[in-house]
């Protein structure tokens, strides 16, 4: 027989039932019940374990009474009372405790109500692990796609096809902003996990007094100024996803042999604590330094290493793959014209300068670059003249050894264009006069302009 369905004949008008609280004696939920006026008349042991209440403070005391001297912040008990039905809520007890709880009402045969059982489920962990988990998931839209053309690229994204579906541990190595991360969430993406958790974590970002806490977590007491509540760390929040460790070659040595014990014995136990919680984490490690010559040099532990690099995927540099500098200076210039609602694009002489660039930042510097031009420019055209200095030095440094490619002509006629065009709209003032000047027809000077990114005269 369930709460709901108590009637008259099976309790005692006084108070609960002996046979009832011995029942609710044995429930890991919290049980809490008032008579018809809202005044407490029970309340189990799992309640005041979960709540840090003790029985006789509560027993004989009204709900309100209650929520005004802040033992919880609102109550169940009298919104049934109020509603006459059944009710959940979610309910803040003190100030650290976050619980579920489940109001039933026990009608006599009458149909009044007698009293309002309540079950209490302690979800306080659940939110807080909610929170964290909010906090360091990665993902963001523009990050999912990879954008290539190269021959570099296509064999790197059919080899990260390749392993995707397994649960194996890759090591991502390649020199600052050359898509690593990128790389580790298309792998994730393309895995079984991908409606998991993917937690990312930057190793030479945490000082290495926290590291530690922030992977493992920490119990409570664990040390000085530790939350009351503990806290769960990283690894655990990644249960069943995947955790990118990036940077690791800035991880400390005494962490490296924490890391190692938990991805061999597959468990991992908070600083402070005694349990071993089990745990299935895909590792994605990534690296800007070559971790092979640090191994050697005894800075990065060899059974560490080997555990990780199962798979390691070596990225280039983005000046060793030019031929996905367009499509990724496309790709971004389309996303910040989508943002920020403009209507952008580039001469054939921009894309020129930008695919001479030796770019030592590489996808990032390149995606910052695209930013600035977008915001910065004015003009619906963006030329060589709105790019940042170093990019025009080096460019017009090149250009000698470049006009000499198979590919220079088409630059080099399209720059000359763009000069005697602008120099007859200058010197005639309208579209018109300047294409009689040029010997052109006018609708085809108005195609070149656009083109060629020429402004209407004013």
């Amino acid at each position: 027989m369930g709460i709901r369905d108590l009637h008259l004949s099976n309790v005692c008008t006084c108070g609960v039932p002996s046979e009832m609280a011995q029942i609710a004696e044995f429930s890991t939920d919290g049980i809490y019940v008032v008579d018809g006026r809202g005044i407490t008349l029970y309340v189990n042991s799992a309640y005041e374990k979960m709540t840090g209440y003790n029985r006789t403070e509560l027993i004989g005391q009204h709900m309100r009474d209650l929520m005004n001297r802040g033992y919880f912040d609102q109550s169940v008990s009298l919104l049934v009372l109020e509603q006459k039905r059944e009710i959940s809520i979610v309910q803040r007890i003190g100030k650290d405790k976050e619980v579920v709880v489940t109001g039933n009402p026990v009608r006599d045969s009458h149909g009044e109500i007698l009293m309002v059982v309540t079950s209490v489920r302690d979800v306080t962990e659940l939110n807080r692990m909610a929170r964290e988990l909010k906090k360091y998931q990665y993902s963001t839209n523009d990050d999912l796609e990879m954008i290539f053309e190269s021959n570099e690229m296509q064999r790197i994204y059919e080899q990260a096809m390749t392993i995707a579906p397994f649960p194996t541990s890759v090591i991502l190595t390649g020199a600052s902003g050359v898509g690593k991360e990128v790389l580790a969430n298309f792998i994730h993406n393309q895995s079984d996990r991908k409606e998991q958790a993917f937690i990312k974590i930057n190793c030479g970002a945490i000082p290495e007094s926290l590291l530690e806490t922030e992977l493992f977590g920490y119990e409570n007491g664990a040390f000085t100024n530790a939350r009351k509540e503990g806290k769960v760390g990283l690894i655990e929040l990644a249960n069943k996803g995947t955790l990118l460790l990036d940077e690791i070659s800035e991880m400390s040595m005494p962490v490296q042999v924490s890391l190692l014990r938990v991805l061999q014995e597959k468990k991992v136990r908070r600083v402070g604590g005694t349990k071993s919680i089990p745990i299935d984490v895909r590792i994605i490690a990534a690296s800007n330094k070559d971790l092979h010559k640090m191994v050697k040099q005894g800075q990065f532990r060899e059974d560490l290493f080997y555990r990780i690099a199962v798979i390691e995927i070596a990225i280039p540099s983005l000046k060793d793959r030019k031929k996905d500098i367009r499509p990724l200076i496309d790709h971004y210039l389309t996303y910040y014209c989508k943002r920020f609602r403009l209507d952008k694009q580039l001469t054939e002489e921009c894309y020129d300068y930008l695919e001479r660039y030796a770019w030592p930042g590489n996808i990032r510097e390149l995606r910052n670059v695209v930013e600035n031009i977008v915001v910065a420019t004015s003009s619906h055209c963006i030329t060589p003249e709105h790019l940042p200095l170093p990019i025009r030095n080096q460019s017009e440094t090149d250009v000698v050894a470049k006009s000499n490619l198979s590919d220079g002509l088409k630059s080099e006629v399209e720059r000359y264009e763009r000069i005697v065009i602008q120099k007859a709209l200058e010197k005639h003032g309208s579209i018109r006069q300047a294409a009689h000047h040029l010997k052109i027809d006018h609708s085809t000077l108005i195609k070149k302009m656009k083109k060629l990114c020429i402004e209407k005269p004013s």
